[in-house]
């Protein structure tokens, strides 16, 4: 079975809990190779985003360790070409991880295949994009030749699922989150599970991303990145229903969330520290 076939099947099985619409499809369908720079609100958007770009496109994703080798996804991660890196926020202290990483996406952009690289390198901590000193996305684009397209991409929606750290106050833990995801579905008879809206926009950034890469210092391109993912504005949290039968979630976002303090019934956003 072809990677494309495999794509459109990952996405149908997503589509029980996410109506997914896309903006900027027509930036899929490319001979040229592409590197795809995402946000990232919730541990589920890459199966999300690379279902929807493997309709069009094979993208190799970028992949921490500590999810590489799970057991029950090693097998497939291997299938879509993964590279596995480094997990910094699991405390892996591989000094070469940013080398390895670079080498290896280049590597892949000059044989003619796209990939995917999330520049903060791990979830979000609040409603909004930061990428504070991270390093992978500036270096790469410095050395992109002509013919590779940076993709910018915004995705929203995602704030306060399960998936994220709005829920928990913490990144989720895989296992758990996918039975607790797979007994929703069950629970909701697979055809009347609530429907979490997710919005995913393309936007070539290739000109501007990689005259800033060249012209500008890493945390001032960082920045530029920043405002391309948080031009919206601040997402709101949002929390969905998980069984049809139930009334509307009462969720509130978890009280050690960064940029929150919870006062009574209510939230009251302080911005985090530039660091």
């Amino acid at each position: 079975m072809n990677k494309k076939r495999i794509a459109v099947i990952i996405s149908t099985l997503l589509s029980t809990r996410y109506k997914v619409t896309i903006k900027g499809v027509e930036l899929l369908s490319s001979d040229r190779s592409s590197l795809y720079l995402p946000n990232h609100p919730a541990e589920v958007d890459p199966q999300i985003l690379i279902s929807e770009i493997g309709k069009y496109d094979e993208p190799v994703p970028m992949i921490s360790e500590t999810y590489y080798n799970l057991p029950l996804i090693n097998s497939f991660m291997k299938f879509l070409d993964a590279v596995p890196v480094a997990d910094l926020e699991a405390g892996s202290r591989d000094v070469s991880v940013v080398e390895n990483m670079r080498k290896a996406m280049l590597g892949a952009l000059k044989n003619g295949k796209s990939v995917v690289l999330y520049p903060s390198g791990q979830l979000s901590n609040q409603a909004y994009e930061k990428i504070f000193n991270k390093q992978s996305a500036y270096r790469l684009v410095q050395e992109l030749d002509d013919n590779t397209r940076v993709i910018g991409v915004r995705q929203q929606g995602l704030w306060g699922s399960v998936w994220s750290r709005a829920w928990w106050g913490k990144s989720p833990d895989f296992f758990k989150v996918f039975l607790l995801s797979g007994f929703y579905v069950l629970a909701n008879l697979i055809f009347f599970v609530p429907k979490r809206k997710v919005e995913i926009e393309f936007v070539d950034i290739s000109e501007e991303a990689k005259a800033k890469s060249k012209s500008l210092t890493r945390r001032e391109f960082n920045e530029y990145l920043e405002t391309f993912y948080n031009v919206n504005g601040e997402e709101g949290a949002r929390f969905i229903r998980h069984f049809f039968f139930l009334p509307f979630s009462k969720k509130k976002i978890h009280k050690k969330v960064k940029g929150f303090v919870v006062k009574g019934k209510g939230l009251v956003f302080r911005s985090l520290p530039d660091a």
